[in-house]
């Protein structure tokens, strides 16, 4: 196997029963903001970086795409972790 890819979706669709599910993304520039649904993370074996694909109401959207380097990919999933941590906290003590 040359490739791997992984989706981690949300929100599908354009339907009013999904409409709340989406979160946003900023693209930057003229792009603006767009609904976000989920991603793709996948790479090659010989890729030095996993990449990320944002998924839309459209779908999958190659125009909304990110890299993390292969020896920060450990330290951006603890940094998630945390931010988890921290908010899930902050939710308990409402």
């Amino acid at each position: 196997m040359n490739y791997i890819s992984k989706e981690i979706t949300w929100a599908e669709g354009r339907s009013r029963a999904e409409a709340p599910k989406y979160t946003s993304w900023s693209g930057g520039g003229d792009s603006g903001y767009s609904k976000l649904g989920g991603f793709t993370v996948s790479t090659y074996k010989h890729n030095e970086f996993v990449g990320a694909t944002a998924h839309t109401s459209n779908g999958e959207s190659s125009a909304k795409y990110f890299q993390i380097p292969l020896d920060k990919v450990d330290e951006f999933c603890q940094a998630l972790i945390e931010a988890k941590a921290f908010a899930l906290q902050h939710e308990n003590n409402k």
